[in-house]
């Protein structure tokens, strides 16, 4: 497969693409997708090898599909029938008229390319600059490049990772998929060595059409706000009035990926994405006399992070406002989130903030597992006659390690909620029987409460009783697999310290405490079993995860934690019975 992308004077370009078909028994349908906002699709030619000459095929049979997604409106699918029984040339034109739009190479593929080829012609009027992620999963990789009077050529010749197909890939949305990918600018040479001034100026003229507020909009803005005393008052009114009087719609892809609608209009129709609310929120902050500026962003499941100013860098666009020189993030999409606190989806992530300075990139920090404490305390009791455990627990999440909890709460309601929050800790206590659950939602806390009875777990033998522990809380709750794959993504990081305390039901030996403790790169577990006297013990453990996905670095050692910490709670403990 080769691409060659001849950029235009005019801030356009041409993309001349080639595909070699190797011969096969089956006719084939092969699938182009374009953007109906930017692209066309001409001159599709099929070429037949014959010898070493093509001969072209006269009738080539393509139609037309929708892309039919509710978030996607100006994607279409063309798709072109690859005869069988011969090798086949295709050579088609896509023509775009926005240059910004050349943001990425791909050196990854959904079918079995040898080679893959791009040669990029740039004029003197233009500078490229390009960044690559993930190049050490190529097997093979070249680039090289000429400089004329009239401009330069670029050659990369790869052999790409080849990944399973998913349409939604095919249309730039990634879920952490780790593959290889050039990140390409093209920018006027006046702007040479300022990528960033460039991309910044680039998207301000874009959205200068969409910003400003009617004197209507005015107006309700004032009203809201006519209590407010203090910026931080005025920032949390109008961040939670479009939270929850704005709808979440879907978004295009193209331009309207990224340019938002006029602000008027949103809130006319009450309704927007991510661009469009977050520009219509920093236009009521701008209005009301705070600082305020948008950001292009990549969350946690784009191809890479917004550290390069392309918009394949982006997969997202939030509000910043500035108060008391601090810097505030405000994502509009996210319901749960509160003021002063990391965005989630975006912790550890960089933004690229458009302003009047020429734009800059601005790393968000995350929170620390510390700071995302899970605490849960059991109080039990065996009880002589049929040796179940019965008691109580406690479970305090703070920071945003309570935010998985809280976006089911916000999207169920308290009483489908309550019925959730039974059937969940069911599970996160081995299948046990949870009773009269109850929660308290603060703003820095949210806690459960509720009775546990626990079967099973103890057993009298003459001089010994044997007790089982796995009804002890799984470390990582949100995931019940006993071992995760790369790419699992764990919301936050965390530090979960569980408290279990048992009265016993007869007196036993005092014994040595009992400790496992692991160790890795962010993660740690420290378990241990003591007795506080002969007639009570108390297990505990300490788990800190200090990552937010499952990656290869980190892979290994969380599942050997997590297969340690199973093999510890599945093997019972012996206790000596006191002897009188």
């Amino acid at each position: 497969m080769s691409e060659n992308i001849q950029v235009q004077k005019d801030s356009s370009y041409v993309n001349q693409v080639t595909i070699l078909f190797k011969e096969s028994d089956a006719t084939r349908l092969y699938p182009i997708f374009y953007d109906t906002e930017l692209e066309q699709i001409s001159d599709i030619q099929l070429f037949e090898k014959k010898g070493s000459r093509l001969k072209k095929i006269v009738h080539v049979k393509t139609h037309e599909e929708t892309v039919a997604l509710d978030y996607i409106t100006s994607s279409k699918i063309k798709m072109v029938e690859i005869p069988a029984g011969m090798e086949v040339t295709l050579i088609y034109l896509i023509s775009c008229k926005e240059l910004m739009y050349f943001s990425s190479l791909h050196f990854f593929s959904y079918n079995q390319i040898d080679t893959l080829n791009y040669q990029i012609k740039v004029p003197s009027a233009f500078k490229l600059i390009h960044n690559t992620i993930h190049q050490d999963s190529l097997p093979f990789f070249a680039m090289d490049s000429t400089i004329t009077a009239t401009g330069a050529t670029w050659n990369i010749k790869v052999s790409p990772k080849q990944v399973a197909p998913d349409p939604l890939q095919l249309l730039g949305i990634y879920k952490n998929m780790n593959v290889p990918l050039m990140r390409t600018l093209v920018m006027p040479s006046s702007y040479s060595k300022k990528p960033i001034n460039y991309m910044n100026d680039w998207y301000s003229d874009k959205i200068a059409s969409k910003q400003g507020l009617s004197d209507s909009v005015r107006e309700k803005i004032d009203a809201l706000t006519a209590e407010a005393e203090e910026p931080l008052q005025v920032v949390n009114i109008l961040y939670d009035y479009v939270r929850n009087n704005f709808k979440y719609v879907a978004i295009e892809i193209g331009m309207g990926a990224f340019i938002p609608s006029l602000a008027n209009e949103v809130f006319l129709y009450k309704q927007g994405d991510c661009k469009d609310l977050s520009n219509f929120l920093t236009e009521a902050l701008k209005y009301k006399g705070i600082a305020s500026d948008l950001a292009l962003a990549a969350t946690f499941d784009h191809i890479n992070d917004c550290n390069f100013p392309s918009l394949s860098s982006a997969n997202h666009v939030i509000s910043v406002a500035y108060i008391h020189g601090e810097t505030i993030l405000l994502d509009p999409t996210d319901p749960i989130h509160r003021v002063g606190t990391p965005v989630e989806s975006l912790q550890e992530r960089t933004i690229l903030i458009i302003n009047k300075d020429g734009g800059s990139f601005y790393k968000v920090n995350g929170f620390s597992p510390e700071q995302n404490e899970i605490y849960y305390e059991l109080q039990l009791e065996i009880d002589e006659n049929d040796l179940d455990l019965n008691g109580t627990f406690d479970v305090d999440y703070k920071g945003l390690s309570s935010n998985y909890l809280r976006r089911i709460l916000q999207d169920e309601g308290e009483r489908k909620f309550a019925d959730f929050a039974e059937t969940f800790y069911d599970g996160i206590f081995g299948n046990q029987l949870v009773s009269d659950v109850t929660h308290t939602n603060e703003a820095d806390n949210l806690h459960f409460q509720g009775k546990i009875a626990i079967h099973g777990k103890t057993f009298t033998d003459g001089p010994s009783k044997y007790l089982f522990i796995d009804f002890l809380p799984r470390l990582i709750e949100k995931e019940g697999r006993e071992t995760l794959i790369a790419g699992t993504y764990l919301n936050n990081p965390y530090h979960k310290k569980v408290r279990v305390n048992i009265k016993l039901d007869a007196p036993i030996e005092i014994f040595t405490p009992i400790a496992h403790s692991f160790e890795g790169e962010g993660i740690s577990l420290d378990i241990t079993l003591k007795a506080k006297s002969n007639l009570e013990i108390e297990c505990t453990y300490d788990f800190v995860f200090d990552h937010i996905l499952i990656e290869k670095e980190n892979i290994s050692k969380t599942n050997e934690i997590l297969q340690s910490f199973k093999e510890i709670i599945n093997a019972p403990i012996v206790l000596k019975t006191q002897k009188s």
